[in-house]
């Protein structure tokens, strides 16, 4: 999810006005003409787009000389911790080994996206990112003010832009047993968020964080991956099977990467949520959200 040109139906929510960006009133990044035409904002945006795990430590490394050359840049800072974050979650084999290197990388990703918005306060796409961050590394400290922090922050990406933060309302909530109460969050996230989108059916809001666009070519194919999965874990086959199938309606389906992936979805959606019926983990499917390829799912061309 990030930056887009799609201007298709209604506003976003009957109380929330949005401006001529269809984002909500008040929600703006603060990216200069010189950031964005940047040698290494650009070479980011083409990593990610390609899927270029090779080249992903070079172009991480030119964007750490770009934000330590332009402190006051915000993109540069932005998308060092996203690249960073890129990095945690879909990492090459060597990387996944290197207990050292992850942790680093998780510690540039926090205080990068922390400086991108100390420095561009409007742009609340930003604890969609940093909120989980916080609450994970939280989680795995057992550090309860970190967690609570992490949390603030999400809350506030959520009370200003809730068609975009609310996905990683899901992604924080996700790994919880289906059983525990606290999992209820991920499911409410996902009703609100798309009483936010709409649907593709009903028509999308305007807001570029319910569209396809140049930098998440495949955000509706890649997000019906993940609200199946989670659907599916909620043993609601109707919802699951609903999702799964909505990334099919989108003109770009049939250049999405990831088909066979979906279709594997549906065929073993009966498996899938059998296992995860049961006390016994061994047995889950993957969920998007553990996957090495949940970044890709929506931004690999």
């Amino acid at each position: 999810m990030d930056d887009a040109g799609a201007d298709p139906t209604p506003e976003p929510d009957a109380g929330m006005k949005s401006g001529p960006n269809g984002r909500p009133l008040g929600v703006s990044e603060c990216y200069s003409a010189m950031s964005s035409a940047h040698a290494a904002t650009l070479r980011h945006w083409q990593a990610l787009r390609g899927g270029d795990l090779e080249g992903r430590g070079a172009m991480i490394d030119a964007l750490a000389a770009a934000a330590s050359e332009h402190p006051n840049e915000q993109e540069f800072a932005l998308l060092l911790g996203l690249a960073s974050l890129w990095r945690v979650a879909e990492p090459l084999e060597l990387e996944s080994l290197d207990p050292f290197l992850s942790l680093d990388t998780i510690e540039v990703a926090q205080r990068e996206l922390e400086r991108a918005y100390a420095m561009c306060p409007t742009d609340h796409r930003i604890p969609a990112w940093l909120g989980p961050i916080k609450i994970r590394m939280g989680r795995m400290l057992e550090d309860d003010t970190l967690i609570a922090q992490g949390f603030d922050v999400l809350n506030r990406g959520i009370e200003h832009y809730p068609g975009f933060v609310l996905f990683s309302k899901l992604l924080v909530y996700a790994d919880l047993p289906a059983s525990d109460p606290d999992f209820k969050n991920a499911i409410d996230a996902v009703r609100e968020n798309q009483v936010y989108c709409g649907s593709v059916a009903t028509g999308l809001a305007r807001d570029p964080a319910c569209h396809n666009h140049p930098h998440a070519a495949h955000n509706i194919e890649g997000s019906a991956v993940f609200l199946g999965d989670m659907y599916a874990k909620a043993q609601d086959r109707a919802a699951a099977l609903a999702a799964y199938q909505s990334a099919k309606a989108v003109p770009t389906w049939s250049s999405w990467d990831y088909r066979e992936l979906l279709e594997e979805r549906i065929t073993t959606l009966d498996a899938r949520m059998t296992a995860l019926a049961s006390p016994d983990t061994s047995d889950d499917l993957e969920p998007a959200w553990a996957s090495t390829i949940q970044c890709s799912l929506c931004h690999r061309d």
